[in-house]
């Protein structure tokens, strides 16, 4: 197969979003390479002796994370790897994954980082589909690669990371290093050359590459980093979204490496590893998602006490709505906020959030981030909402959707030069923006229109529930009902009067029409790779 030019996948101009860069960070040079800006320029700076990476036991400090950049750019250009060539990067949480996808970045070609989890059948649809030369992976991740290399078309060498004694033929990523040279300038790329490819998680049809160029990979830490958490090169960022996840990649790479600071990186992290990170390394910017916070509440009541969680400064949370009952127990113990945010993996990171230092209210998501404009728009004519009427949510700024090579999609995403992430929300009169529901999540039962994630939250304030899901679930007569499937926490028992008693709650604090028609009690909830509520799987479930 004949590997095509990223050009030939990319959308045509008249289908791209319409850029914007309304602060003065987010001007940058026609030439530009973000490993110039995160890493190089640090260590020019004589900021070198810093600790870039913290990681178990080990401090990588800039001057030797440069290094390691530098002998895995040459040993991939040894190897034949070019300007805009991709390369599948399969590693869980580690400083190996960080080198491996700035390493292809320096050299002009475009990371694609790959989720630990996935099997061989979807590395071989990513792979083929991204047209990858090679894959750097970790030894214990190897198989599933091994599985689906008959069929994969255009991959012609693999590196592993040597860690846990695997055995294989593969080139070994410690020899490639150790033998290749310390001394690497970086390709001199355009600001619009992609440098990252990310795919959505798939669950509503085949995953879709996004891609973000060099200059929209530095515009998600000059606009929602700079501005909404204000870092400086004393911050330590830390938490456990997966590096391919868009928001990990920009919390645990992009971020502390912009300003000068330090990422903390633990392997499959719990909240458990979550809170010695935070003791140990000095974490001030944890970042994660719900799921996760919920856990160190209920799973560490003593988890300020036990551990010294001083450092701490501000918290970020995505990937799912954070209720206020989430942020304002987080906040009661550990002294500091939360900010909810929206992201998506087209737009690259957060567009919408509280500021860390301005009065938040945990009922809504924030305010578009400065360089973002946002606008609520009727779903059927495209016309611009009223304020206090939900819609669907257009966003325009420095980033924006763009997928690699399915034309239709990027119909369907991108219109009038507005990017069209699929949610639903409220713009309040004070200028807020009111998360509702993923479009797909919206239900609708007797003509109603009841987001999913509304009733959620109101559930998730029964002292006696530890997590919570809402569905729509087929009905003959309302089309839908409202379905709640909920985790009760520990020695809580299920009974028929907890249901009535979860109704009632939802009845007296929502429309009466919203509340959960049918409770179903269960020990767990399906989650993708990220931590997200697979709600699909519980759709499917309640159809068949």
């Amino acid at each position: 197969m004949a590997l095509r030019e990223p050009a030939e996948n990319l959308p045509d101009e008249s289908a791209k979003p319409d850029y914007i860069h309304a602060v003065p960070e987010a001007h940058y040079p026609k030439r530009i390479n973000v490993v110039d800006e995160l890493v190089d320029t640090h260590v020019q700076d004589g900021r070198g002796d810093n600790v870039a990476i913290h990681f178990e036991d080990e401090e990588i400090t800039y001057a030797e994370l440069q290094e390691r950049v530098n002998r895995m750019g040459n040993a991939l250009l040894d190897m034949g790897i070019e300007a805009g060539d991709r390369v599948a990067v399969r590693f869980p949480n580690r400083p190996e994954a960080i080198v491996s996808c700035l390493a292809i970045q320096k050299i002009g070609g475009v990371a694609l980082p790959s989720m630990k989890l996935l099997r061989a059948k979807e590395l071989r649809y990513i792979i083929n589909n991204a047209e990858a030369r090679a894959i750097i992976v970790y030894d214990d991740l190897l198989d599933e690669v091994e599985n689906a290399m008959s069929d994969l078309e255009t991959v012609e060498n693999v590196i592993v990371a040597e860690r846990n004694g695997v055995e294989h033929d593969r080139h070994s990523y410690d020899d490639l290093l150790d033998s290749a040279s310390t001394d690497l300038e970086s390709r001199e790329t355009k600001r619009d050359d992609p440098a990252l490819m990310l795919y959505t998680s798939g669950t509503t049809g085949r995953p879709k590459g996004a891609i973000h160029t060099h200059r929209q990979i530095l515009a998600s830490a000059d606009t929602y980093a700079r501005y909404c958490l204000e870092p400086s090169e004393d911050d330590v960022f830390g938490g456990n979204p997966p590096l391919p996840f868009a928001y990990g990649y920009g919390d645990l790479v992009t971020f502390p490496l912009r300003f000068g600071g330090s990422t903390s990186i633990v392997e499959d992290a719990d909240p458990g590893d979550l809170l010695e990170a935070v003791e140990n390394h000095g974490i001030t910017v944890l970042c994660s998602i719900p799921t996760a916070f919920n856990q160190m509440l209920s799973e560490y009541p003593d988890g300020p006490e036990t551990y010294d969680v001083s450092s701490l400064r501000v918290g970020v949370s995505a990937g799912e709505p954070l209720t206020p009952t989430t942020f304002e127990s987080f906040r009661d113990e550990y002294g500091v906020e939360l900010l909810d945010g929206i992201g998506t993996t087209e737009m690259l990171h957060i567009f919408i959030s509280h500021r860390h230092d301005e009065e938040i209210d945990p009922s809504a998501t924030g305010f578009p981030v400065p360089g973002y404009e946002c606008k609520i728009v009727d779903p059927d004519t495209g016309e611009e909402c009223e304020r206090g009427e939900p819609g669907l949510l257009a966003v325009r700024g420095p980033t924006g959707i763009e997928y690699w090579g399915r034309p239709d999609k990027q119909a369907d995403a991108v219109k009038d030069g507005w990017s069209y992430p699929g949610d639903i929300f409220v713009q309040r009169a004070d200028g807020r923006l009111e998360y509702k529901s993923r479009n797909d999540d919206l239900i609708i039962s007797s003509g109603y229109n009841i987001p999913g994630p509304e009733v959620e939250a109101v559930i998730q304030e029964q002292e006696s529930v530890s997590e919570v899901a809402v569905i729509g679930s087929p009905d003959e007569e309302r089309g839908e009902i409202v379905k709640a499937f909920v985790v009760l926490t520990e020695d809580q028992p299920a009974n028929d009067a907890l249901v009535e008693e979860i109704q009632n709650h939802v009845k007296n604090s929502l429309a009466p029409y919203k509340y959960p028609r049918e409770v179903e009690f269960v020990s767990e909830l399906p989650r993708t790779e990220t931590g997200k509520i697979r709600r699909t799987e519980l759709r499917d479930q309640e159809q068949s």
